[in-house]
């Protein structure tokens, strides 16, 4: 079962953009305080985030919400908050 998921980049987020650009079959949401990516799969939103972790240092917090029954099973809506720290 695929569970949904949304990333939040706060801070200066420069060199993600061109990564989030190349990314397929994902919604990007543009704000005042960053830039959100909402996944339709969780797995998909880990192994993006795990990506830039590797290229920048960043604070990560995540969290979990019901979002609803599919086919009997219950299905989660997991956030992710990347907040990127300074390199100076």
């Amino acid at each position: 079962m695929k569970h949904p998921a949304l990333i939040q980049f706060r801070g200066n987020v420069e060199g993600v953009e061109r990564m989030i650009e190349k990314l397929e079959e994902v919604e990007v949401v543009r704000n005042k305080y960053g830039i959100d990516v909402y996944f339709d799969d969780v797995n998909t939103a880990r192994r993006f985030l795990s990506k830039v972790k590797k290229l920048r240092p960043a604070v990560v917090k995540s969290s979990t919400k019901y979002a609803g029954l599919r086919r009997g099973r219950v299905r989660w809506f997991f956030t992710y908050s990347v907040r990127f720290t300074d390199e100076k």
